[in-house]
């Protein structure tokens, strides 16, 4: 039941009063295993950082850097809300922000393993068809079941992805104003005009993850690179970003209908953090493990090597 005497919901303690709602035990104890996540992927992220500058193309070392570098971002924002608790809003909208650079980063990487738009068209086929109708709009889009992939069609699919970084940052931009003002304070409801912002910066997320769907669906659709693991490579990615998104918005939903509790200067979103940020830490060290081993033992593609198997299969 909630407890009167607990912080209004959206509240979010000090890092005095974390200390002292949570109590020493276990607050070092996060505090120890946040650490201990963050410097374990950091550790593994500067191993592949050597690798990629010792096996792979200049040009592909940095959009492989941003991707790898999700695994090591994730624990760092732990850190961040664990530590300075105050600042979780505007930490988890920064993340947002990574988020979509990272994804973005992603879809570039692919068009280089492919060797370029014109490159992938080639090795398509002629008059390639797939279906468009994928996750989160499955079921919204049965008209592209069978759609046929054209430049066009990949350049748009390349802006619904692009849109996604720059809503994120707008919506980042909006909230820390309102937050200046005193506005939208609290948890979210029809009365909170933050609730609006991140209804349009979660949507925007939506079609941003469709677009990634797209790039994903020509791979498993034509199986154009199956031996350079990228199947794998992208279930990883995939079951992080969408294992974010869901917990976050769950945590929330049950804080604002007070379904988690509350105690002393910790209030039903601050536990929701806590817990949000105990399973991230699980999860961030469980799939930042198996990055690791897939990009470590197949870093890269080797984009010529496509090009060659593109001109065999015309022939």
């Amino acid at each position: 039941m909630f407890n009167k005497s607990c912080p209004s919901l959206g509240h979010f303690p000090t890092t005095s009063e974390f200390l002292e709602g949570l109590g020493m035990g276990p607050a070092v104890t996060m505090y120890t295993a946040s650490l201990f996540v963050l410097f374990l992927n950091v550790g593994l992220f500067i191993v592949l950082v050597r690798k990629f500058f010792k096996e792979v193309s200049v040009v592909q070392i940095p959009n492989l850097i941003w991707v790898n570098s999700l695994f090591t971002a994730i624990p760092f924002f732990i850190c961040m809300m664990i530590f300075l608790p105050k600042a979780t809003e505007f930490l988890l909208a920064s993340y947002r922000v990574y988020e979509a650079v990272v994804i973005s980063r992603f879809v570039e990487l692919n068009l280089m393993w492919y060797g370029g738009e014109k490159k992938l068209l080639k090795g398509l086929g002629e008059n390639p068809v797939m279906r468009f109708n994928l996750p989160p709009f499955c079921c919204l889009l049965l008209c592209l079941r069978e759609t046929r992939i054209t430049r066009k069609w990949l350049k748009f699919s390349r802006l619904i992805v692009y849109q996604m970084v720059y809503i994120q940052v707008f919506a980042l931009f909006l909230q820390l104003v309102l937050h200046f003002n005193g506005i939208g304070e609290g948890h979210m409801s029809p009365s909170n005009p933050v609730t609006y912002i991140k209804l349009v910066a979660r949507i925007s997320f939506m079609f941003g993850l469709w677009g990634l769907f797209i790039f994903f669906n020509i791979e498993r659709t034509f199986s154009l690179l199956s031996e350079f693991k990228y199947m794998a490579k992208f279930t990883i990615m995939k079951i992080t970003l969408i294992i974010f998104i869901l917990q976050e918005t769950i945590i929330e939903f049950l804080a604002a209908n007070g379904h988690i509790g509350c105690s002393l200067n910790l209030g039903d979103s601050a536990w929701g953090s806590i817990i949000n940020c105990s399973l991230l830490m699980v999860e961030a060290t469980l799939l930042g493990l198996g990055s690791f081993y897939y990009y470590y033992k197949y870093p890269s593609i080797d984009t010529t090597l496509r090009q060659t198997s593109f001109v065999e299969m015309e022939s």
